[in-house]
């Protein structure tokens, strides 16, 4: 009788541990689904651009947000109208704009200058520019 309650109580554990790995993976999965991407590049008037980039990790800290286009920082910001937190806007000049070529890289880091953790936001496609 004991050792069939204790086969039976291993076969729980077994069966709840598949479980949790199971929606380890799955929740590993759907947050690897969740990239940083730039979302929108649009034209202001006054010779100003808007570049909207999307996050799996919230744009929540104290810290100077920091876009970098190849070379550039860009420092100017806003939150987004609707208030996400996994949505920054950055303002670049027309001379920023200028400046930025198809294919450069796109990082976001907290704080100016190198040596900072990034997030990867692929390159930067001027053929996207909306109007």
């Amino acid at each position: 009788m004991i050792a069939k309650l204790m086969t039976t109580s291993v076969q729980t554990l077994a069966a709840a541990l598949s479980c949790m790995v199971l929606l380890s993976a799955a929740s590993a999965f759907a947050q690897a689904g969740q990239s940083n991407m730039i979302a929108s590049l649009r034209a202001l008037s006054g010779e100003s651009y808007e570049l909207l980039v999307n996050s799996a990790e919230p744009f929540l800290r104290s810290d100077l947000p920091v876009l970098r286009i190849g070379d550039q920082e860009i420092t100017i910001s806003r939150a987004p109208d609707d208030g996400s937190s996994d949505s920054r806007i950055f303002i670049l000049t027309a001379e920023e704009f200028r400046k930025a070529k198809s294919g450069d890289k796109v990082s976001f880091q907290w704080g100016r200058g190198e040596g900072r953790t990034k997030l990867d936001f692929g390159t930067l496609d001027k053929a996207k520019l909306q109007k």
